[in-house]
Protein backbone atom coordinates (compact mmCIF):
# COMPACT_ATOMS: atom_id res chain seq x y z
CA UNK A 1 0.00 0.00 0.00
CA UNK A 2 3.10 2.56 1.24
CA UNK A 3 4.15 1.95 -2.30
CA UNK A 4 0.85 2.52 -4.13
CA UNK A 5 0.52 5.55 -2.17
CA UNK A 6 4.32 6.77 -3.18
CA UNK A 7 3.50 6.16 -7.28
CA UNK A 8 0.47 7.95 -7.04
CA UNK A 9 1.47 10.78 -5.43
CA UNK A 10 4.42 10.90 -8.11
CA UNK A 11 2.02 10.60 -10.87
CA UNK A 12 -0.33 13.62 -9.73
CA UNK A 13 3.12 15.35 -9.03
CA UNK A 14 3.88 14.79 -12.53
CA UNK A 15 0.19 15.42 -13.66
CA UNK A 16 0.22 18.44 -11.85
CA UNK A 17 3.24 19.84 -13.06
CA UNK A 18 2.17 19.43 -16.61
CA UNK A 19 -1.38 20.72 -16.08
CA UNK A 20 -0.15 23.83 -14.56
CA UNK A 21 1.93 24.70 -17.45
CA UNK A 22 -1.37 24.86 -19.55
CA UNK A 23 -4.00 26.18 -17.26
CA UNK A 24 -1.82 28.75 -15.14
CA UNK A 25 -3.60 28.12 -12.36
CA UNK A 26 -0.39 27.76 -10.18
CA UNK A 27 -1.78 30.26 -7.32
CA UNK A 28 -4.57 27.67 -6.74
CA UNK A 29 -3.41 24.06 -5.40
CA UNK A 30 -5.08 21.11 -3.95
CA UNK A 31 -1.89 19.59 -2.76
CA UNK A 32 -2.90 15.93 -2.59
CA UNK A 33 0.77 15.18 -1.58
CA UNK A 34 0.31 16.75 1.90
CA UNK A 35 -3.22 15.16 2.23
CA UNK A 36 -1.60 11.69 1.20
CA UNK A 37 1.47 12.80 3.88
CA UNK A 38 -0.89 13.35 6.67
CA UNK A 39 -2.67 9.40 5.85
CA UNK A 40 1.14 7.87 5.93
CA UNK A 41 1.35 10.31 9.35
CA UNK A 42 -1.45 8.54 10.78
CA UNK A 43 -1.38 4.43 9.31
CA UNK A 44 2.53 4.24 9.08
CA UNK A 45 4.22 6.96 11.95
CA UNK A 46 6.67 9.11 11.75
CA UNK A 47 9.42 7.30 9.85
CA UNK A 48 7.10 6.17 6.89
CA UNK A 49 5.69 9.25 6.49
CA UNK A 50 9.04 11.57 6.63
CA UNK A 51 10.47 9.34 4.20
CA UNK A 52 7.55 10.20 1.84
CA UNK A 53 7.52 13.81 2.55
CA UNK A 54 11.74 13.74 1.70
CA UNK A 55 11.38 11.76 -1.44
CA UNK A 56 8.98 13.73 -2.67
CA UNK A 57 10.19 16.95 -2.20
CA UNK A 58 13.46 15.68 -3.87
CA UNK A 59 11.33 14.14 -6.99
CA UNK A 60 9.67 17.58 -7.35
CA UNK A 61 12.94 19.46 -7.18
CA UNK A 62 14.62 17.53 -9.79
CA UNK A 63 11.31 17.33 -12.17
CA UNK A 64 10.62 21.42 -11.66
CA UNK A 65 13.81 22.64 -13.19
CA UNK A 66 14.02 25.32 -10.25
CA UNK A 67 16.42 26.00 -7.29
CA UNK A 68 17.35 22.19 -5.96
CA UNK A 69 16.45 21.43 -2.48
CA UNK A 70 13.60 23.90 -2.17
CA UNK A 71 10.61 21.68 -2.35
CA UNK A 72 12.54 19.02 -0.20
CA UNK A 73 12.74 21.98 2.68
CA UNK A 74 9.35 22.71 2.24
CA UNK A 75 8.04 19.50 2.30
CA UNK A 76 10.22 19.00 5.37
CA UNK A 77 9.08 21.66 7.25
CA UNK A 78 4.84 21.12 6.34
CA UNK A 79 6.19 17.01 7.59
CA UNK A 80 7.54 18.72 10.96
CA UNK A 81 4.55 21.02 11.80
CA UNK A 82 2.20 18.11 10.87
CA UNK A 83 4.01 15.83 13.13
CA UNK A 84 4.11 18.49 15.97
CA UNK A 85 -0.04 19.66 15.12
CA UNK A 86 -0.67 15.92 15.40
CA UNK A 87 0.33 16.29 19.12
CA UNK A 88 -2.28 18.79 19.98
CA UNK A 89 -5.41 17.39 17.30
CA UNK A 90 -6.51 13.95 16.55
CA UNK A 91 -5.60 13.02 13.26
CA UNK A 92 -8.36 10.33 12.98
CA UNK A 93 -11.12 12.40 13.34
CA UNK A 94 -12.21 14.56 10.22
CA UNK A 95 -12.17 17.60 12.05
CA UNK A 96 -8.44 17.00 12.75
CA UNK A 97 -7.90 16.13 9.76
CA UNK A 98 -9.19 19.26 8.27
CA UNK A 99 -7.39 21.79 10.30
CA UNK A 100 -3.86 20.20 10.11
CA UNK A 101 -3.94 19.77 6.23
CA UNK A 102 -5.52 23.02 5.38
CA UNK A 103 -3.06 24.88 8.02
CA UNK A 104 -0.18 22.62 6.34
CA UNK A 105 -1.11 23.82 2.99
CA UNK A 106 -0.92 27.42 4.19
CA UNK A 107 2.06 26.57 5.84
CA UNK A 108 3.79 25.19 2.56
CA UNK A 109 2.55 28.42 0.41
CA UNK A 110 3.75 30.97 3.10
CA UNK A 111 6.92 29.27 3.13
CA UNK A 112 7.12 29.08 -0.95
CA UNK A 113 6.97 32.67 -0.98
CA UNK A 114 9.19 33.54 2.24
CA UNK A 115 11.64 31.30 0.26
CA UNK A 116 11.67 33.11 -2.77
CA UNK A 117 12.04 36.11 -1.31
CA UNK A 118 14.68 35.11 0.57
CA UNK A 119 16.64 33.71 -2.52
CA UNK A 120 15.71 37.10 -4.58
CA UNK A 121 13.29 36.46 -6.73
CA UNK A 122 11.35 39.27 -5.67
CA UNK A 123 7.87 37.90 -5.62
CA UNK A 124 5.18 40.29 -4.32
CA UNK A 125 2.22 39.71 -2.86
CA UNK A 126 -1.31 40.81 -3.05
CA UNK A 127 -4.28 39.86 -1.85
CA UNK A 128 -5.30 37.62 -4.65
CA UNK A 129 -2.42 35.39 -3.77
CA UNK A 130 -3.73 35.76 -0.23
CA UNK A 131 -7.06 34.33 -1.19
CA UNK A 132 -5.55 32.00 -3.35
CA UNK A 133 -3.60 30.49 -0.31
CA UNK A 134 -6.72 30.00 1.47
CA UNK A 135 -9.05 28.29 -0.95
CA UNK A 136 -6.32 26.13 -1.81
CA UNK A 137 -6.20 25.11 1.97
CA UNK A 138 -10.26 24.98 2.87
CA UNK A 139 -10.12 22.93 -0.53
CA UNK A 140 -7.48 20.64 0.28
CA UNK A 141 -8.49 20.17 4.02
CA UNK A 142 -11.60 19.40 3.29
CA UNK A 143 -10.78 17.16 0.39
CA UNK A 144 -8.42 15.22 2.84
CA UNK A 145 -11.25 13.37 4.83
CA UNK A 146 -12.66 12.11 1.82
CA UNK A 147 -9.46 11.06 0.36
CA UNK A 148 -8.71 8.98 3.38
CA UNK A 149 -12.26 7.44 3.45
CA UNK A 150 -11.03 6.09 -0.10
CA UNK A 151 -7.54 5.18 0.82
CA UNK A 152 -9.15 2.95 3.82
CA UNK A 153 -11.60 1.21 1.12
CA UNK A 154 -8.63 0.83 -1.16
CA UNK A 155 -6.42 -0.74 1.63
CA UNK A 156 -9.40 -3.22 3.08
CA UNK A 157 -10.18 -4.57 -0.45
CA UNK A 158 -6.33 -5.26 -1.20
CA UNK A 159 -6.37 -6.84 2.41
CA UNK A 160 -9.81 -8.82 1.83
CA UNK A 161 -8.06 -9.79 -1.73
CA UNK A 162 -4.80 -11.05 -0.12
CA UNK A 163 -6.73 -12.80 2.39
CA UNK A 164 -9.39 -14.82 0.05
CA UNK A 165 -6.01 -16.09 -2.37
CA UNK A 166 -4.34 -17.08 0.65
CA UNK A 167 -7.10 -18.80 1.97
CA UNK A 168 -7.60 -20.80 -1.65
CA UNK A 169 -4.25 -21.72 -2.04
CA UNK A 170 -4.63 -23.48 1.17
Amino acid sequence: MYLLLWFASLFFVLIKGNLFNHVRLSLFDVDLVIIIMTYLLVFYGETGSGIFALSQGLLVDVFSGGLLGLFTLLYLSVFLCMNLGSRFLDLRSARGQIIIISLAVLLKGILLFTFLNIFSLEIHISYIVLWAFAASAACSGLLGPFVFYLLNQLKYFLIKDLREASESQI
